[in-house]
């Protein structure tokens, strides 16, 4: 038989794969695919190519984008308010709200109220202590003065005149107009304490109505150029007899996002070059007696104008937006500050506990009922009284801290001027009660982008499935805790959306590799395995297919050959297709009874099968699988030669070699065709073993190696040999049966074979000649006892060296 074992690139039938060009570059295209997919190259190319995407999406300028990260903000926005419900500070001023709630509405009247009613309010609010009264509403037209109109119906209607009678010289009487006069009441009781009235901003429209109040100051020339600050059109302010009485007005215009929630409002808004304040922020400047205001410009560093920092009310510097804005900072829900129903003031009804929230407090009069309109949504919640706005925004300008300065740069008036930078921008933010995203916010950013981007690609491809997914979450909830830190303690606006977005991405970038990794895995084991080893074994490597690899490996295996005899012979006597069939129904349960035993077929090679155990899978009983697969193939065959005969086959026999020992297995071969197959020494001895069981006349021998590591199968030593091309002689066995199966003769009769291959070795020869004939005569169809009665007699001619040990040398395969 030819020994095909040695050529690893050996194909089952020897074919020459004529390829043209496209066919070698589609190959090799294939193969490319396979590699990158394999290896961690390709998932680490595609973490950093996402990386640069989020990197390109953030600084992007396209409007949609733009939008669509603001608006994913503005939800991690509102969840840190509501998550962190409380951690805004109040301030140790208070701050009422005065509501005209339904209740009042139905006690005193529907809205408008007479001023003469609104003056009785802001002088029984004075009676209480109240420091500052603001009004979130305006008065555009004056009040209805009865004494006005009845005048003016004497003069359209004569017949009125001689009906009012004597009372007629009384109407043009100043006495009886000024106690009719709402305006004249409501503009007096505003000497008795600080009044700020409200009015409103028109972006664009050009009307303009009532009188505004004195601007906070008028921008310099160079800030009017370089700001970009929105220039309102047009106003609607209050009649000039209130305003002229009233200590200040600030406008109650919020802006709300394209959402419809208000996160952020105006602190000041520009007219014709001159600044006006917002409610909350006049209300805070008569509360301090501050009327010095500047605005705070950014700078390059070349001392140019590029930006706004916020406004200087005297030492306290409020940070803003370049339009002016500040984020509002809700300190919770609805009423989180009092209320009380104006009612309740109106008619003296106030409890004890209420007439000690209004002294010495900031009152803000606004209302809560539906019907007037006055609700916004808000980050803490969808239905929120617009004034309660305010009371924010005020609750923060009162609670605001004095600027430091570091190294001639503002300093607190504690005198601590030698913190780093980095600590002087963090006491800064946490001493500002305003939510602020600071002007290094974007390149942290961006930092924080290429830095977890690059990270993460280079770890993620080497992590498992489960480690992953876990440190994928550990790592979004790190950032998110993170995140919301900054925001609790510093009230830092730090944009977490696109971080987020960059982890979600690479996981799933690695988490699609993954499983796409194992589905051609497990595409590639299948198909490499699929016709060479048990159905079992395919499930458990696809079950695990990290587990297993097709790269050379050096390990411990067993290895069977199975030729057919004579098959020269069979062959010259059946046409093509015959020999094919006999071929089908003879390897078909050969190969059966391979996979039942957790062998794996190397290969065919005509009339020859060569099989191993222990690889892919490993097997510890490789050996004993390896003989009781031969013991089941030589039954088999005596079971297949009648069936044979009856299709008029010629019969079949076989020769089984097996040898165990260290091997290298792997998938080998060449550009065209591989083939995951064994090489090695041991392999080659196992072949040898097979050609030779014809010399003994036996169908099975096995190695040293193999029988050492046997147990309940019945074996004699055949003999001692030196196969050709090895110097190392080996003992090579024959199992018969296992030990269950044979019977007492049988073990009677291998018990006296060895004591007569015993004095063999002994040189003994008489008494090894004696017992060698009479296991002849018990045993006549075993070839082996002829064959030592013919060396015998050879060997008693011949002068034997002092170290023969019974060695014999085979010349042939």
């Amino acid at each position: 038989m030819r020994d095909l074992a040695y050529n690893p690139a050996a194909s089952s039938l020897a074919l020459t794969i004529p390829m043209n060009v496209g066919a070698l570059l589609k190959l090799q295209l294939a193969r490319f695919r396979v590699a990158m997919l394999r290896g961690t190259r390709l998932p680490t190319y595609l973490g950093l190519l996402v990386t640069l995407l989020v990197l390109s999406i953030f600084t992007s300028n396209e409007r949609v984008i733009r939008a669509t990260l603001q608006r994913l903000d503005n939800v991690v926005y509102d969840q840190r308010f509501n998550i962190l419900t409380g951690t805004q500070r109040a301030g140790t001023q208070k701050i009422v709200i005065v509501d005209y709630d339904e209740r009042s509405l139905a006690a005193e009247g529907q809205w408008p109220w007479s001023r003469f009613k609104l003056a009785d309010l802001v002088t029984k609010l004075a009676d209480l202590g109240v420091l500052v009264v603001g009004f979130d509403v305006f008065f555009p037209e004056n009040d209805r003065n009865l004494a006005v109109e009845l005048g003016q119906r004497v003069e359209e209607d004569p017949d009125m005149a001689a009906q009012v009678g004597t009372l007629m010289s009384q109407l043009d009487t100043d006495i009886l107009r000024n106690a009719l006069d709402a305006d004249r009441a409501f503009a007096n009781s505003m000497a008795v304490t600080d009044v700020v009235l409200g009015f409103s901003f028109l972006s664009n429209d050009e009307r303009r109505s009532g009188v505004l109040p004195q601007p906070l100051f008028s921008m310099e020339p160079e800030m009017a150029v370089r700001l970009d600050l929105a220039e309102q059109q047009g106003y609607i302010g209050n009649v000039d007899v209130l305003q002229s009485a009233a200590s200040g007005a600030g406008f109650f215009d919020t802006v709300p996002d394209v959402d419809g929630v208000i996160r952020r409002s105006p602190l000041f808004m520009r007219f014709r070059d001159q600044l006006y304040p917002a409610l909350a922020l006049e209300m805070a400047r008569l509360y301090y007696f501050e009327d010095d205001f500047t605005l705070e410009p950014d700078r390059d560093a070349a001392g140019a104008i590029n930006g706004l920092r916020g406004i200087k009310m005297g030492q306290i510097l409020i940070p803003t937006d370049d339009q002016g804005r500040v984020a509002v900072p809700y300190i919770g829900p609805l009423r989180s500050y009092p209320y009380i129903s104006a009612t309740d003031i109106l008619r003296g009804t106030l409890s004890d506990t209420q007439k000690e929230l209004l002294f010495n407090s900031l009152v803000l009069v606004g209302t809560t009922s539906v019907g007037l309109y006055d609700l916004r949504a808000t980050p803490v919640g969808a239905v929120y009284p617009g004034v309660e706005v305010h009371a924010n925004m005020l609750n923060a300008i009162l609670n605001s801290s004095p600027e430091i300065v570091i190294d001639g740069n503002a300093v607190e008036d504690t005198g601590e001027s030698t913190m780093s930078a980095i600590q002087a921008e963090l006491r800064k933010a946490q001493l500002n009660p305003f939510p602020s995203r600071p002007g290094w916010e974007e390149g942290a950013v961006i930092a924080a982008i290429v830095v977890i981007g690059l990270v993460l690609s280079l770890v993620y491809p080497h992590l498992g499935p489960a480690l992953l997914a876990t440190s994928s979450l550990t790592f979004l909830l790190g950032l998110t805790m993170l995140n919301f830190h900054l925001w609790n303690r510093y009230n830092l606006d730090i944009s977490l959306v696109i971080l987020l977005l960059l982890i979600i991405l690479i996981a799933t970038v690695n988490m699609t590799y993954g499983f796409l990794r194992e589905g051609l895995n497990k595409k590639v084991i299948k198909n490499m395995f699929d016709q060479y080893v048990p159905p079992a074994h395919i499930d458990a490597m696809l079950n695990d297919p990290e587990k297993y690899n097709f790269a050379g490996e050096s390990k411990e295996l067993s290895v069977l050959f199975s030729d057919i005899r004579n098959f020269t012979t069979i062959s010259e006597k059946l046409t093509a297709v015959e020999l094919k069939s006999m071929l089908n129904e003879f390897f078909t349960p050969i190969t059966g009874i391979i996979f039942e035993h957790n062998g794996t077929i190397d290969k065919y090679v005509g009339d020859m099968v060569m099989a191993f155990w222990g690889a892919p899978l490993d097997d510890a009983e490789h050996r004993m699988h390896a003989v009781q697969a031969a013991l089941k193939m030589l039954a088999k065959v005596e079971e297949l030669k009648p069936l044979f005969r009856e299709k008029g086959l010629p019969e079949v026999n076989i020769g089984v070699g097996i040898n165990s020992g260290m091997m290298s297995v792997g998938d080998m071969g060449s550009t065209y065709r591989r083939s995951y197959t064994v090489l090695g020494d041991a392999v080659n001895l196992g072949s040898r073993l097979e050609g030779i069981t014809k010399a003994y006349g036996v169908k099975l021998l096995i190695g040293e190696h193999t029988y050492a590591g046997l147990t309940g199968i019945l074996c004699r030593q055949v003999d001692k040999v030196q196969v050709k091309g090895k110097e190392e002689p080996i003992c090579i066995y024959q199992p018969l049966c296992t030990f269950d199966e044979a019977s007492d003769a049988l073990k009677a009769l291998v018990e006296e074979y060895h004591r007569a291959y015993g004095h063999y070795l002994k040189q003994q020869w008489d008494a090894a000649e004696q017992l060698f004939r009479r296991l002849q005569q018990v045993d006549p169809d075993t070839q082996l006892y002829a064959i030592y009665l013919q060396r015998i007699a050879t060997l008693r001619k011949q002068a034997l060296p002092q170290n023969w040990d019974g060695t014999y040398r085979h010349t042939s395969k």
